[in-house]
């Protein structure tokens, strides 16, 4: 039996999948199956995975479901693990050859509960410069829940850990990554870091990430149900304040930039507002959070934003961002 699954959900990658297969069939090991969730593409991808498959039929195992977002592929591709170790791989990113002989090497010498390495940023199709990322090092518990950068496919997990947990992508929203890796972030006990870039994470226009429309408002959802899941299973009172970190630095930061950049106005504003909300009335008193007084100038930003400005930053960043 191999000792690692790579799970490769896929929507309509026709342009990227073969980059991104070739990219795994040339690792500097074999032992481990790639298992590519196709969730229900219209162009070529299942003919190009096809062929990978009949190139590489120890290595590729393919798997078709009616379309139902990318949560519920990672879940397919979850149900289909039968290694002691996995992880995950977009279908428009790519690989250096050494990241996963290098990756689950750190983990068996470890034991670690799972291992994250560095990437690049790449941005096609635009005079902008890769830029690399270090993920870490922090420790278990309320470091990693700060230190955390919340994708699945710069990792590798062991596989009875994450499932002693339960946890599940939650369907038909985005931002899956980000509730699956908060959640998981009490249970863990021991994580690695690999600081060198292995992986290449290629920015483009019409990418999920990248589609600022009415679905960043599943934010909301999202942090809505991270919270719930907090309070209901008795981590709240231990990692409040780092929950509440973490929902200023999305609803003031990350993702209120990408609310900013929604098209239309109306739908632009409520998302804007439900984000506000959101924050203020789980966290009324987030002003006097202590990691916000930590210095830095996105902190000293989070300080500024009040009530009566809050709309004047977006109309301020979605001019930027459009100029």
């Amino acid at each position: 039996m191999k000792k690692l699954s790579i799970i490769v959900p896929c929507f309509n990658s026709e342009k990227y999948i073969g980059r991104c297969l070739d990219s795994l069939m040339n690792q500097d090991f074999d032992d481990f199956v790639v298992l590519v969730i196709d969730d229900g593409s219209t162009d070529r991808s299942a003919a190009i995975i096809s062929d990978f498959q009949q190139r590489y039929p120890q290595r590729i195992d393919y798997f078709y479901q009616k379309n139902s977002g990318i949560a519920c592929a990672r879940n397919a591709g979850l149900d289909q693990v039968k290694t002691e170790y996995f992880g995950f791989l977009d279908s428009d990113d790519y690989v250096r050859p050494q990241m996963f002989s290098r990756l689950l090497k750190k983990a068996e010498q470890t034991q670690a509960d799972l291992v994250a390495c560095g990437f690049e940023w790449v941005y096609e199709g635009s005079r902008k410069k890769n830029t690399l990322t270090q993920e870490g090092p922090y420790a278990p518990g309320k470091e990693m829940m700060l230190g955390l950068f919340a994708v699945l496919w710069n990792k590798v997990y062991r596989t009875e850990f994450v499932r002693s947990t339960g946890l599940r992508f939650l369907n038909g929203y985005r931002y899956e990554d980000a509730s699956f890796l908060y959640r998981l972030v009490p249970y863990v006990r021991k994580v690695d870091f690999l600081l060198e870039p292995y992986i290449f994470y290629v920015q483009r226009p019409g990418s999920i990430t990248h589609t600022h429309n009415e679905k960043v408002k599943d934010m909301v959802f999202v942090f809505q149900d991270i919270l719930d899941f907090y309070q209901k299973n008795g981590f709240y009172e231990d990692y409040q304040r780092e929950l509440e970190y973490i929902f200023i630095r999305f609803f003031l930061g990350n993702s209120f930039l990408r609310s900013v950049q929604i098209k239309d106005k109306e739908d632009r504003q409520l998302t804007m507002k439900l984000s506000w909300d959101m924050l203020n009335e789980h966290f009324p008193e987030w002003k006097k959070n202590p990691y916000l007084h930590q210095g830095g100038l996105k902190n000293l930003y989070y300080q500024w934003v009040n009530r009566r400005n809050y709309m004047i930053f977006g109309k301020l960043f979605s001019w930027i961002r459009r100029g």
